[in-house]
């Protein structure tokens, strides 16, 4: 049985916050479990993540995965992947110039995998709720530190 793809779970923000403080907050390790409330612990605990970057990240709901960072983008974020039961989740967190300031934020998870579409329809709800609960922080955050 084949199945049909599934769209992307995608969720965006604008921010006044220019798009380098932001990004900042993407590729520092150590800030992720302050915009990003389900990460418990990551190993290594700080640093810049560059591409080819792996790294273990225990959420508080599962076990540890490894993260692998595929490319950061220059001031833009970065794309990033993980494999659990045979399926690989693609995830992209990416920052851009917002027209008359600030920045852009867009959050995207795509599951790939033998039941990948099926997995990525039920996980959607759940899913973008937890990339706008991280947006929201993420774009606090980079305010109060621009």
């Amino acid at each position: 049985m084949l199945l049909r793809p599934a769209p992307p779970i995608t969720r965006e923000r604008t921010t006044a916050a220019a798009p380098a403080v932001v990004h900042d907050l993407l590729v520092d390790v150590a800030s992720w479990p302050l915009w990003s409330p389900h990460v418990v612990r990551t190993d290594p605990a700080q640093g810049r993540v560059h591409p080819g970057w792996r790294g273990r990240v225990k959420p508080w709901f599962g076990p540890a995965t490894t993260m692998e960072v595929t490319e950061v983008v220059p001031d833009g974020g970065m794309r990033w992947r993980t494999r659990a039961a045979g399926h690989e989740l693609r995830y992209s967190q990416l920052v851009s110039a917002a027209p008359g300031g600030g920045s852009r934020v867009e959050f995207r998870a795509e599951v790939g995998g033998p039941l990948g579409p099926l997995v990525q329809r039920l996980a959607a709800p759940l899913s973008g709720c937890g990339q706008r609960r991280r947006l929201d922080r993420l774009v606090l955050l980079a305010e109060r530190s621009a």
